[in-house]
């Protein structure tokens, strides 16, 4: 086997009539409720997080927050986020996360509400603390980075698209997240999907990728840190099942499955190429802002994209079990001689409906 995959994916929750619901109204307890006993509870591949939330195949997803003596209290809830079990391809993974999709679809009908897509909270002008952190949260954030920057992270969806390739030394596994890490900002325009930013159209076609990707890391690793390592990008694995896991997180929420498979093609690609020798510890803030405002219309944006585009589709052809991978990527050569966005597919939708996110799931 080459390699495996996963993904994990954020949804926004809407209701039928159009409303857009996050941490200012979703009820934690209620939802906890309606979500629990989800299957994937035994699936010894899945890290678990210590409180409980994290128990299956899909679980809420937001800001956590304790009292002073730091027990737990309540969730922020911003949406859920779905995560498949390790996979031998990206479409087998795209279809369990489908398939996971109508179960959780069922759960949420009772509370009146479904899933979202959308790249940003389009409503909300900020996320602000309330209350403000105490003591011991300020102490546990400062030691846990996970939860930095959640002004930004609690109002961004998208996914996780998780590889590992067996038999990769540490340093190998390393320098495939920092080349992913160089040309996240050529690889992310395809995914745009975020137009939209406290009730009104933004300015360009991805706010997500404005304000998060040069402060959250654009990809991250599992293995034993090797000397020198970048502390936010790679990490001990947290059970055997992680070694070697590479995890692109700058991708904005893709809109379909076709996005979505094509997104996972070029990141596997990205990771095959050779011919892509660029390098980097962390993403770089000016190309990243300049790809969110702009996008292929940004001349340096563009021939990047087509470059990425390029040597993935000659990686991947290269090695004949993953030549089906090949026609994911079609859409994404559409995409860019149009000069378009799937950014650019929500704003028509929204001229139409007045809604600011995709309404239905991946299907």
């Amino acid at each position: 086997m080459l390699y495996s995959t996963g993904f994990e994916f954020e949804y926004a929750l809407v209701t039928e009539s159009g409303t857009f619901h996050d941490f200012g109204d979703l009820d934690f307890d209620a939802l906890q409720r309606a979500l629990s006993d989800g299957s994937g509870a035994t699936d010894d591949g899945l890290v678990r997080g210590d409180l409980g939330i994290k128990s299956g195949y899909w679980y809420l997803e937001g800001d956590e927050r304790f009292d002073v003596d730091g027990t737990f209290t309540t969730m922020l809830v911003k949406g859920v986020e779905i995560r498949t079990p390790i996979c031998s391809s990206t479409t087998e993974a795209a279809d369990r996360l489908v398939e996971l999709e109508d179960d959780i679809a069922k759960r949420l009908a009772p509370l009146g509400l479904r899933l979202g897509l959308v790249g940003f909270n389009p409503v909300r002008e900020a996320y602000v603390l309330d209350p403000p952190l105490n003591e011991w949260e300020r102490q546990m954030r400062a030691e846990h980075r996970e939860y930095d920057h959640a002004e930004v992270s609690n109002l961004s969806y998208g996914p996780d698209i998780n590889l590992s390739f067996p038999g990769l030394s540490a340093d190998q596994v390393v320098e495939l997240t920092r080349r992913l890490t160089y040309y996240s900002p050529f690889m992310v325009p395809f995914s745009f999907s975020s137009p939209f930013h406290a009730g009104k159209v933004w300015h360009g076609p991805s706010k997500r990728t404005y304000e998060r990707t040069w402060r959250r890391v654009a990809a991250r690793c599992f293995v034993d840190p090797p000397a020198g390592a970048e502390p936010t990008m790679v990490h001990p694995p947290r059970i055997p099942r992680e070694e070697g896991r590479i995890e692109f997180k700058a991708f904005d929420a893709f809109l379909s499955r076709d996005l979505l498979l094509a997104g996972a093609a070029l990141t596997l690609g990205v990771c095959l190429a050779d011919d892509l020798p660029g390098l980097a510890d962390r993403p770089g803030r000016d190309l990243h802002q300049r790809a969110a405002t702009a996008a292929f219309a940004d001349p340096e944006i563009a021939a990047g994209a087509r470059r990425v585009l390029a040597s993935a589709r000659r990686a991947l052809a290269e090695r004949a079990d993953l030549r089906n991978e090949l026609g994911h990527l079609d859409g994404l050569d559409q995409l860019l001689s149009q000069g378009r966005t799937p950014a650019d597919s929500l704003l028509d939708a929204y001229s139409r409906t007045g809604l600011m996110y995709h309404p239905e799931g991946l299907r």
